[in-house]
């Protein structure tokens, strides 16, 4: 059986893996960092690490609270780590989401 008639007629996501990867990823950022902002501590980091790992790189900001209730106020480093962050976990998710479409389309022509 000839591969490339086999690939002509299929769906988009072997047409086009990287693009449904980015379309993928696009909604799973999203989904992921929604579901990890009222989770627990471990959920949030499986969920959504890069913007977690960036959180922890940056620390609490400066305490404009009293030593008895802190209150961390964010700085622009806060504000670039988020952004950082959150690329970090959409590059993630795209990678994530073009590694399962690779192995079910690898899978799918070894049939």
């Amino acid at each position: 059986m000839n591969t490339r008639n086999v690939l002509a007629d299929e769906s988009l996501p072997v047409r086009q893996p990287w693009l449904t990867a980015m379309l993928l990823g696009s909604a799973g950022t999203p989904a992921a960092i929604i579901l990890a902002l009222p989770a627990p501590s471990p959920l949030d980091a499986i969920l959504a690490w890069p913007l977690v790992l960036m959180d922890r790189l940056v620390g609490p900001g400066p305490n404009v609270g009293t030593v008895e209730e802190p209150v961390y106020e964010g700085t622009p480093v806060h504000v670039a780590a988020g952004v950082l962050g959150i690329a970090l976990t959409w590059l993630f998710y795209v990678v994530v989401a073009r590694a399962v479409i690779w192995r079910l389309t690898r899978s799918a022509l070894a049939r």
